[in-house]
């Protein structure tokens, strides 16, 4: 007997894989016209969940109801037809496609006889739908050109435009910006108002009180609570959610700043143009802007991914060249990308041959590795940065996102580095594994290294900076100090025209 006050019941939902049991007689119930946060540490079954409403996955035990009516959807069209659509933390775009192919992908406008795609049609809709939403993006362009961040967006106006009765909503925010933010929850509130349902899955604690009607906790896959936002602060919500208490998100410790270690000269390349600032021992600098204002960009020319166009690097007070990777390598700069899965991991190959993987020759001698050393330098990696893994030999896919971003880092710092950049460290991992690796930076930076954080967080940036660097459309707007910095301070120079020089 369903609920006539619930668009959606899942009841006593069990799954089980090969080894683990994902999902324990876990229940959810979404009222019309809601958004309901679904909390929970990386690995607590959110995801599972969702992908079992929205057919990805068969359910074994349990039932679900969406709309009065027993569901049981066998891919992922059954949802679709069926009203539910999800916008996923783990981007599929087609790259070599347009933005408009990808928003339409699957249901292309046709042309009378429908016997060719209505390209103009498509394109038009795609501009009436960013236009809704203020996306500023090109529906003709190829998706392959658009940032992780852009990317994002465009999925969340993809789901969007099904005119869907529920929309599931996995870490939507993970990779876009404050502006954007407001956007999306303004598109949130307009829904919410037509009686549409979401499903929000986040680990952002502001987020969820700003923007949540009702929260369920899920850990280790099974049902924890659930109630009206109003019954929850963010104390007791993490201590629910983690089944421990977190005193510190961004431990930030006090740590003497050394002598100038990385230093940009008027550097200019690819979206960024005449950047300079310094960054001393034990000393993180944070570069905080708006998505487009050039911040991976700066990273991916210090770190020889992309060529810088004109300016000068100094390390150690030595000007460098930096042509490639190799050549960073060898200077002692590392950089963890924002998208760990496509660039920084090698998905089906093992924790300890990702952690080993850029710098196997320490291990080798005349072509062979030499596999003891390898596997006691991997351990020990593992037991600094807690890995949570049942061996090293794991397949590094099956570690929660938290894990494999601390696997990324671990394949870093097991050489000699001195500079470390980091793009989004904690993109998409809940609250604890944030805790510890804001911890492991405060660690990192005690012991000398010169650390380059970019983060979309503003608290994130705050929390964690001893200077930050704030960019507009390519330009430096200015740097600010720590104990000057405020979101609001960051936010007025982030969106202002840079200052003619």
């Amino acid at each position: 007997m369903t609920d006539s006050n619930y668009v959606l019941e899942m009841l006593n939902i069990v799954k089980t894989f090969p080894g683990v049991r994902a999902l324990d007689n876990m229940s959810l119930r979404v009222r019309p016209g809601t958004v309901h946060a679904l909390v929970g540490e990386n690995g607590a079954g959110k995801s599972t969940l969702m992908k079992i409403l929205s057919g990805q996955y068969a359910i074994d035990e349990g039932r679900i109801f969406f709309q009065g009516r027993e569901l049981h959807p066998q891919n992922a069209a059954d949802a679709l037809n069926a009203g539910i659509s999800m916008i996923h933390q783990e981007l599929s775009p087609i790259n070599d496609m347009t933005i408009a192919e990808n928003v339409f992908l699957g249901r292309e406008p046709m042309r009378a006889g429908g016997w060719m795609v209505d390209f103009p049609k498509m394109y038009r809709d795609t501009e009436r739908l960013f236009d809704k939403l203020g996306v500023t993006y090109n529906p003709r362009a190829r998706m392959g050109t658009l940032s992780v961040a852009g990317m994002q967006l465009v999925e969340i106006a993809k789901a969007i435009s099904r005119e869907a009765s529920l929309i599931i909503m996995d870490e939507p925010t993970s990779a876009i910006t404050e502006t954007e933010v407001e956007i999306l929850f303004r598109q949130i509130n307009e829904l919410r108002s037509n009686g549409v349902a979401i499903v929000y899955i986040t680990h952002k604690m502001d987020e969820i009180f700003a923007i949540a009607d009702d929260i369920t906790i899920i850990r280790d896959g099974s049902f924890i609570s659930t109630g009206a936002v109003a019954d929850f602060d963010s104390q007791k919500l993490i201590s629910m959610m983690v089944g421990r208490t977190i005193t510190e998100i961004f431990p930030k410790t006090a740590v003497p700043i050394g002598k100038e270690i990385i230093r940009l000269e008027n550097l200019s390349g690819k979206g960024f143009s005449d950047v300079s600032f310094t960054v001393r021992a034990g000393e993180i600098v944070g570069l905080a802007g708006l998505v487009g204002a050039g911040r991976t960009e700066i990273a991916r020319a210090i770190f020889g991914l992309d060529a810088a166009r004109s300016g000068k690097i100094f390390v150690e007070g030595e000007e460098v060249h930096i042509g490639t990777v190799r050549d960073s390598i060898r200077r002692g700069i590392a950089m963890i990308s924002e998208d760990r899965k496509q660039e920084g991991l090698v998905l089906q190959r093992s924790v300890k041959e990702n952690t080993s993987l850029a710098y196997l020759k320490q291990f080798s001698s005349r072509l062979k590795i030499d596999g003891k050393t390898e596997r006691e330098r991997v351990r020990e990696m593992i037991q600094l940065l807690q890995v949570k893994t049942s061996s090293m030999d794991t397949q590094v896919s099956t570690l929660s996102g938290g894990n494999q971003q601390k696997v990324v880092i671990a394949k870093w710092i097991l050489g000699d580095v001195k500079v470390l950049i980091l793009d989004e460290p904690t993109r998409g991992i809940d609250v604890g594994s944030k805790s510890e690796i804001h911890r492991l930076m405060g660690r990192l930076a005690q012991q000398g290294m010169a650390i380059i954080m970019i983060s979309s967080e503003l608290p994130e940036v705050l929390g964690m900076s001893d200077r930050i660097v704030v960019m507009h459309e390519g330009r430096m707007k200015g740097i600010i100090a720590r104990e000057e910095a405020t979101q609001e301070t960051i936010m007025h120079m982030a969106v202002s025209e840079p200052t003619a020089s």
